[in-house]
């Protein structure tokens, strides 16, 4: 067993959270690397150091375990999300700290790889999108779709589909780098870069929806 995952398990924080947070950490590893279908779950317990009876009694399939992994990444990026759309933060500063926060990790390597695993095992595996689409991007339209109805109840948004809107911000925002970060033309855009852009998408997106 690793000497960190040992310290952990000393640390008053719930030991089978702690366990979880390991085997689905080892698990998104194998994903990335090997994709759904060369990710074995026996080599996924042995590096997590968990014995098959703890492993699938927590993950009966292989399936489950991908949506676990996803289910674990969309929570800690809805809770962040949540820090920042707040019915009383007005809209260019909520948005702005919004698309930030999104474009940053929708850039980072390890969600490039994602999508680019399932994108490969979509005919294979179509059931796998699926899961990472209701997870990840419904989630994340939905809460930004509630921000914004809040606006518009507050008087500082004019009267809008909140859905279509969550879904033209996101456009505005990431469309075209996320596209090109999948396709790998070109190198991941600075910090100031990814600054500029959400600003843009924020200052476009107010001039439509604004009072």
């Amino acid at each position: 067993m690793p000497k960190s995952l040992k310290v952990a398990l000393t640390h008053p924080k719930d030991r089978s959270e702690i366990l979880t947070d390991h085997l689905l950490d080892v698990a998104a590893k194998f994903f990335l690397e090997k994709g759904f279908e060369g990710a074995s779950v026996n080599q996924i317990a042995r590096h997590a150091h968990a014995s098959k009876e703890t492993f699938y009694s927590r993950y009966p399939t292989k399936e489950e375990l991908f949506r676990a992994v996803i289910r674990r990444k969309t929570d800690l990026m809805a809770a962040k999300l949540s820090t920042v759309l707040l019915p009383h933060s007005l809209p260019k500063k909520a948005l702005t700290s919004f698309g930030e926060i999104m474009l940053e990790r929708l850039l980072v390597e390890e969600s490039v790889a994602l999508r680019r695993t399932l994108s490969m095992e979509y005919r294979r595996f179509p059931e796998l999108s699926k899961i990472f689409y209701e997870l990840g991007p419904v989630r994340t339209y939905t809460t930004l779709a509630k921000y914004l109805e809040e606006q518009v109840f507050n008087g500082r948004l004019r009267k809008l589909n909140s859905q279509l809107a969550a879904r033209q911000f996101m456009d505005l925002l990431a469309a075209e780098m996320v596209l090109k970060a999948s396709l790998g033309v070109f190198p991941s855009p600075t910090k100031d870069d990814r600054r500029r852009k959400v600003r843009d998408a924020v200052e476009f997106f107010l001039r439509g929806y604004g009072v």
